[in-house]
């Protein structure tokens, strides 16, 4: 078969794994006593459980609090209307989250989505370029106090209205420790790689709010100032107390 064949038929071929197109069965010989579907549906259901399977690695949170069967219905229904559009399984399942909260399955367990979004976060950050711990960016404002910080670019800014984050740690135990948690908490966190590994750090929700104003570079006068402006004046001992304990976090460069 020639290459420009070979390729018209393998874009065939995939069409047809992912629903697409019929008329594929029309270009194939049947193999033994199957029909040209059965003999192709076989290759279907195995790219369907292999999605199955590898979202699960992302999501095995998820997995754990749903259960084998749920899940797995879940999973199946999502692959069977969201197609994946890439060679690598690891990138297939960002849309899951959303999929799962407009699933029946919120009105009985209403974190499910959240604790999707906080799992591909977390794979995303994991796979993210490795940066060093910086400096505390404080003893760097004598000598310029006008300077511009930012966020790195290894770090996530996690809010829910969940206890995600106590939810996702538990994912290796019992699915009755679940009885045992607030789930009705808001997480404020932290999410960061520095030196390859990933961190999880809680903050308070005034602490989140500050570092949301460096997803922009800004000087410390004009993140305060944006600050004040959004949720209220802060008094010159908080605005040190805050800074104090973000200088420390070493996510803050320039």
């Amino acid at each position: 078969m020639k290459s420009k064949a070979l390729e018209s038929w393998q874009v065939h071929f995939f069409s047809y794994i992912l629903g697409l197109e019929q008329s594929f069965l029309n270009e194939i010989t049947p193999i033994a006593k199957l029909s040209a579907r059965e003999s192709v549906d076989i290759y279907k259901r195995g790219y369907k459980a292999r999605l199955i399977e590898g979202m699960g690695e992302t999501f095995e949170a998820v997995w754990w609090v749903l259960g084998d069967e749920e899940y797995i219905k879940l999973a199946g229904e999502f692959v069977g209307n969201i197609p994946s559009r890439s060679f690598d399984l690891s990138e297939y399942g960002q849309e899951f989250s959303k999929f799962l909260k407009t699933s029946p399955i919120t009105g009985e367990i209403p974190f499910i989505s959240e604790l999707a979004r906080f799992e591909w976060i977390f794979k995303e950050l994991f796979h993210s370029a490795n940066i060093s711990k910086v400096d505390n960016f404080l003893s760097l404002l004598g000598q310029n106090p006008d300077m511009k910080l930012r966020l790195l670019p290894s770090v996530i800014l996690w809010r829910s209205d969940f206890s995600i984050y106590e939810i996702w740690k538990r994912r290796s135990g019992e699915v009755s420790e679940l009885n045992e948690l607030e789930i009705e908490m808001m997480d404020h966190i932290l999410c960061r790689k520095i030196e390859d590994k990933v961190h999880m750090t809680h903050l308070e929700e005034s602490e989140l709010r500050l570092l949301e104003q460096f997803e922009n570079p800004r000087s410390i006068d004009e993140a305060v100032t944006k600050y004040q402006s959004l949720y209220g004046e802060l008094s010159p001992d908080a605005i040190q107390s805050l800074f104090s304990r973000i200088g420390s976090l070493g996510v803050l460069g320039f």
